[in-house]
């Protein structure tokens, strides 16, 4: 008897506790916590660096995103501060995000910078290689740094 309850007591916390979780998520998402709406304003000339992510986050992929925001943030502060370039973290899973998989050809976390020429998109380039490059921080930086810097100059 004595066991019976202690189960019922485990599964009743195990039900509340998933249902506090889930009500955490919910008030995040509708409070626009998390990643920043996609539809913010873009510069009309510049490039816009993205790191896109999905709802599961894995430590490589926090990885990616911090290397690629401070390489951007290094290289390139007069360009953020005169918004000649733009960093945007997007969550791709959501609904009001799901078009970027299939514009910008996401099948996982990575990081897509676009050219923005007369407030219209031009060309973009998926930079897949930071997933073989994540292990080497300075080749990390010097790829996204580089293509940045191509991107910027064409």
């Amino acid at each position: 008897m004595h066991a019976k309850n202690l189960v019922a007591a485990a599964l009743l916390l195990f039900v509340a506790a998933s249902v506090v979780i889930l009500l955490g998520r919910e008030m995040r998402e509708s409070d626009g916590g998390g990643s920043a709406p996609a539809a913010e304003a873009l510069p009309a000339d510049g490039v816009v660096v993205y790191y896109f992510h999905g709802e599961t986050r894995c430590p490589t992929c926090r990885d990616i995103e911090n290397y690629s925001h401070a390489a951007v943030q290094t290289a390139f502060s007069k360009e953020l501060a005169s918004d000649k370039v733009l960093w945007k973290v997007v969550n791709y899973e959501q609904p009001e995000n799901s078009h970027f998989a299939t514009d910008y050809e996401i099948v996982a976390p990575t990081v897509v910078l676009v050219r923005r020429i007369g407030g219209q998109n031009g060309e973009w380039r998926n930079l897949s290689r930071v997933w073989e490059l994540v292990g080497d921080r300075d080749a990390f930086t010097e790829y996204l740094q580089n293509e940045t810097r191509s991107m910027l100059g064409s």
